[in-house]
């Protein structure tokens, strides 16, 4: 393990590719954090999402910076790329190819509950999709079952599990639970989701959730479809949205929040469950994905099938009989959450590098 000024000499060997971490979305998350608690964090954003055109321009100036970087930085020995799937994987394969020319080592992040969807509808690019998963150096994913999943596609069963890092705030205060139970959903609003789930949900249940639950929505995507379903349905006294929330805005709303939900039906781990856990919430989710790694039930909260609003209603039933379960919950998901903090994958990482460093 590295003593603190070791490690900070060590990160200057580490060039760290992605999304700005000042947009919106769950890699941009992970690399804030990154951004917070790695010493010379060296950084270069290959992506800040506006429209195309602007977004071609931005990666062409993130390859001459990357390229300035690798050629002219004597310190960089690793380049660790921070990848989704579709436009996201092409990009940070370039960039992969150009740091293997110029003898760099690579580590391939991939954080994209959607791999497995881009990879089937890939047809004749699934075999430079494997190429590059081949040449990384390191395969780094954020589930066991991711890693079953990317150890199929590769000739060597190398990919690692690197939890994504989450800061725990400073004073924790747990919602007093009374009725209305503040339920959040925080993240994208986009059908692979599940809101549309919840919003049918509570519209055919509204006759006993009314009174009993409040669903808060918060995030970005397709709003004009969401908010149309409230109003034609009359669901304005049991939901409410909240807008986009960051930093300590959303931080308030999550402590003020008794339950978080995300009923997607395909993930990593999303960073939004990790940050609810981290503010001591039970969970609601799909068991899809990473999720089944820390949404864990009878422990701290529960996992549903995707779209099976059955499996809901049992839920937010138990929840109405024994509302003392979101308290015991979210202090077990503390508990849980503690193996995410940014030190302890800072170590990991520090783990990584050394081997990548100590092979030929």
């Amino acid at each position: 393990m590295f003593q603190n000024g070791d490690v900070k000499n060590y990160f200057k060997s580490v060039l760290f590719i992605g999304p700005h971490y000042k947009q919106r979305g769950g890699i941009a998350s992970v690399l804030e954090v990154y951004h917070k608690s790695i010493p010379n964090f060296i950084f270069i954003a290959s992506y800040n999402k506006r429209n195309a055109f602007y977004n071609i321009i931005y990666f062409g100036v993130a390859f001459l910076k990357f390229l300035m970087v690798i050629i002219f930085n004597r310190n960089i020995k690793i380049v660790h790329l921070h990848t989704a799937s579709y436009g996201s994987f092409l990009r940070k394969s370039i960039l992969l190819i150009f740091a293997k020319m110029f003898g760099k080592k690579t580590v391939l992040h991939i954080h994209s509950g959607g791999f497995k969807i881009f990879f089937n509808e890939s047809g004749i690019l699934q075999s430079p999709i494997k190429y590059v998963l081949n040449i990384s150096d390191d395969l780094v994913c954020l589930s066991d079952e991711w890693k079953d999943y990317f150890d199929s596609l590769t000739k060597r069963k190398k990919s690692i599990v690197v939890n994504n890092p989450v800061i725990f705030p400073e004073n924790i205060q747990q919602a007093q639970c009374k009725k209305p139970v503040q339920v959040l959903f925080l993240n994208h609003i986009r059908t692979e989701k599940g809101l549309f789930d919840l919003l049918d949900f509570f519209n055919m249940n509204k006759s006993w959730l009314n009174g009993s639950f409040k669903l808060n929505i918060a995030g970005a995507g397709d709003l004009e479809r969401m908010q149309k379903i409230i109003k034609d349905n009359q669901l304005e006294d049991v939901i409410e949205y909240k807008g986009w929330v960051s930093g300590k805005e959303k931080e308030a709303l999550v402590q003020e929040n008794h339950v978080f939900v995300l009923t997607s039906y395909f993930e990593c781990l999303p960073m939004s469950i990790l940050e609810s856990m981290a503010m001591g919430k039970a969970i609601i989710a799909t068991n899809v994905g990473g999720i089944p790694r820390v949404v864990r039930p009878n422990e701290n909260g529960w996992l549903v099938e995707p779209g099976d609003l059955n499996e809901l209603a049992v839920v937010f039933k138990e929840i109405l009989a024994k509302p003392e379960l979101l308290k015991n919950y979210g202090d077990r998901s503390l508990q849980i959450i503690q193996d995410y903090s940014p030190e302890k994958v800072n170590d990991k990482l520090n783990n990584i590098y050394t081997s990548l460093l100590a092979t030929p």
